[in-house]
């Protein structure tokens, strides 16, 4: 009887710690399962140099390969003197862009389709469709996850681009904001926490932030814990939700857009 009455309790909630820890140990966990899907958007000066401007996301979208990024970062690279590309993976030489950007000003997205000469490696991937959350209704109850190449330890290129660009990227957790919020959000726009307070690597180790320009571009998720046991979680149940869009010192915090803003049928 004993036995039977121990197999019909529900399992024991974590604690603070316990969950604390958890939230930590995703970091790591989502930052593999979701580099192979990031881009950079860097701006040609010569056949020497290049600037990253801005980070973006390799997707599908409409069945085609696309670049999904902030549209500011696109007006920012189309300024530059000798054009502008976007990485190809790990060490190979960046793909220089040819043709139509599509563009949305309101929502600052923008959006690449990728002609056929653009490399097919086994190191890079295309986030699905299936994989979206078009509603805002979970990101205040769910852990919000960004990983994008910030402009301090990718700033600049001094090898020359055309045989390889090596970014370092920023991957980052944290709550969504929900008080304190800049006047000027709109409903299509969501915060993230972006604050020295409380701020710690994956190990708990207090850190200071990284300087967040060039994460314009960078693909936001939820991990997917909200509604699910948290021993149960996998990387895989992570949600693409938005698009980083600008950054709010004052407030300290990210500003998204939401993937609501594409097309409904990606």
């Amino acid at each position: 009887m004993e036995a039977s009455r121990q197999e019909t309790q529900s399992p024991r909630s974590l604690s603070i710690e316990e969950k604390t820890k958890f939230i930590l140990s995703t970091l790591p966990r989502m930052a593999e399962h979701t580099f192979p899907f990031l881009g950079s958007v860097i701006g040609i000066q010569n056949s020497k140099t290049g600037r990253h401007i801005g980070s973006a996301l390799r997707c599908v979208l409409h069945g085609k390969r696309a670049i999904l990024t902030a549209q500011h970062v696109i007006r920012e690279a189309q300024n530059e003197p000798a054009g502008f590309a976007i990485s190809a993976g790990y060490g190979r030489a960046p793909f220089v862009v040819h043709g139509p950007v599509n563009i949305d000003p309101v929502a600052d997205l923008a959006v690449y389709f990728l002609p056929q000469d653009y490399p097919d490696d086994s190191a890079i991937a295309f986030w699905p469709r299936g994989r979206t959350d078009r509603e805002q209704m979970r990101l205040a109850t769910d852990y919000l996850f960004l990983h994008g190449f910030p402009g301090d330890p990718s700033h600049s290129y001094s090898s020359q681009v055309f045989q390889g660009v090596l970014n370092r990227s920023l991957p980052y957790g944290a709550m969504q904001r929900i008080d304190n919020l800049p006047d000027d959000l709109t409903p299509i726009q969501f915060a993230i926490e972006y604050s020295a307070a409380g701020m710690s690597n994956s190990s708990g180790i207090a850190q200071t932030p990284v300087d967040p320009h060039g994460l314009s571009g960078s693909p936001v998720w939820r991990i997917g814990l909200s509604g699910r046991s948290a021993r149960l979680w996998q990387p895989d149940d992570s949600l693409l939700v938005g698009v980083v869009t600008q950054w709010r010192p004052e407030q300290n915090v990210l500003v998204a857009t939401s993937i609501s803003q594409l097309p409904p049928d990606w």
